[in-house]
């Protein structure tokens, strides 16, 4: 995993910052903005975690260091031995993560694109309670008009879906910092949690859920907490047929199990994005489906749906 081992003075920065009382997602905000490749985080947690504390509360390092760091020089292609290293958020380092709450299974992991199958993310519960908080508030499913930055209804995506607010309930909240904790990613970064309602013929086209930048459309967008640079998709029913998320450019295809999630990342700092992300869901064929997404920002972003 890139950024196992922080260098020395980048350790002594995150410690003394976590000194002078910065949260975690504050830390990961400067890194990000200074030049550090979202993947770091992981690093950076285990950094503040393992950060050795005074008896009188006071962390035993030195308070001068107050500056920025400095960005860490981007890696020529001739310089790393894997390009799509630039994309992983999440590269699993064991089969099981032990989240406190979840024994969280790694199903199934690919490089490039950056995906990976959970299982047992949520709880049969979880699901459930997911999917009847969301019957009341359902509504035809948006697309963002890249051209306009409006939400239209299209023949593209044909579900019905609703948003719930971070920490919008104790059910959200705990699935959120869930997610934080087996990602590395604050809560801060992540978008409004989506609830989508599939019925028999319901799809979605393949498409990026990345921002396109050159398009008028994400301007404003993209200055909400800047680009996507990640999602993760959790299943909360079993499919009789159909309705599997589908990768046509991997030739993948990842049916959907009740309590699983599908992370993928596609995009960095430094503003590439990996297209070979493109994904879809595909049409549900007998029965219904039933998922919750969360979308994952490159800095803080504040509340609203995109």
């Amino acid at each position: 995993m890139e950024f196992a081992e922080l260098q020395p003075d980048l350790k002594q920065w995150i410690q003394d910052a976590v000194t002078r009382g910065q949260c975690q997602s504050k830390v990961m905000d400067a890194l990000l903005k200074a030049g550090y490749q979202p993947s770091i985080a992981r690093a950076v947690e285990q950094c503040i975690a393992t950060h050795t504390v005074n008896p009188n509360g006071a962390a035993a390092l030195k308070p001068e260091l107050n500056a920025t760091p400095e960005p860490r020089p981007a890696a020529k292609p001739s310089e790393t031995t894997d390009a799509s290293s630039r994309f992983r958020l999440f590269e699993p380092e064991k089969n099981v993560y032990d989240l406190g709450d979840r024994q969280v299974e790694i199903l199934l992991a690919m490089k490039q694109p950056n995906i990976v199958l959970f299982g047992n993310l949520l709880s049969e519960n979880e699901c459930d309670g997911l999917i009847e908080m969301s019957r009341p508030h359902l509504q035809p499913s948006r697309l963002v008009n890249s051209a306009s930055g409006s939400f239209d209804i299209g023949e593209e995506r044909t579900s019905f879906g609703t948003y719930f607010d971070r920490g919008a309930n104790p059910l959200i909240a705990g699935i959120e910092a869930r997610i934080a904790r087996l990602l590395g990613a604050p809560e801060s970064r992540g978008e409004p949690m989506q609830i989508l309602h599939y019925q028999s013929g319901a799809e979605y086209r393949p498409h990026f859920d990345f921002f396109n930048p050159e398009k008028p459309g994400s301007k404003e967008i993209l200055a909400r907490g800047g680009q996507r640079v990640g999602t993760l998709i959790m299943y909360l029913n079993d499919v009789e047929a159909g309705g599997s998320t589908v990768f046509p450019k991997v030739s993948l295809d990842v049916l959907p199990k009740k309590g699983c999630g599908l992370f993928f990342s596609y995009a960095n700092a430094d503003g590439e994005l990996d297209r070979l992300t493109l994904h879809g869901g595909s049409p549900v064929i007998s029965g219904e489906k039933w998922i919750a997404t969360k979308w994952l920002r490159l800095y803080e972003r504040d509340t609203g749906h995109a």
